[in-house]
């Protein structure tokens, strides 16, 4: 029988006020590799995008660590990013890396929607009206998902 497992795993810290760090980790029987993102907001541009590769298939994969510096200035919000991350990342340089990007792009702005969650829950808001006020403010995630399906 063949087996065969991946995991990814996404932490994201706030360091500064305008200002989130994605950590990506990418593993699998075959690959390891590690992202490091960073974002200034209210742009939602990435700023620093640092690599790793600790475990590839050829002599050629850690070549695509430099192309990482290809991510900076793209927009989070931009309507393409799939797109474009696949294209200049995945195509030019590994599309592990492409996916672990975008992977922490959707975590860094699902943090950003729900970073005042807790201090809208205590003060009783309802869900419903915390996400069409925290809605505008990061509106990549407008339909998304059943939640955020905002007419």
């Amino acid at each position: 029988m063949l087996a065969f497992s991946r995991t990814k795993w996404v932490g994201v810290e706030k360091p500064a006020p305008d200002t989130y760090l994605a950590h990506g980790v990418l593993e699998d029987n075959i690959y390891g590799l590690e992202l490091d993102v960073t974002v200034k907001t209210p742009e939602y541009k990435i700023t620093s995008a640092a690599g790793k590769m600790r475990r590839f298939t050829t002599p050629e994969c850690p070549r695509a660590v430099p192309v990482l510096q290809e991510a900076i200035g793209v927009c989070l919000t931009e309507a393409n990013l799939i797109s474009l991350v696949n294209r200049r990342i995945g195509r030019e340089g590994c599309r592990h890396f492409a996916n672990l990007l975008l992977e922490c792009c959707d975590a860094i702005l699902r943090c950003a929607f729900f970073e005042r969650w807790a201090e809208a829950k205590k003060q009783g808001i309802d869900p419903g009206d915390y996400a069409k006020e925290r809605l505008p403010l990061v509106p990549a995630l407008k339909n998304t998902c059943l939640a955020l399906k905002m007419e």
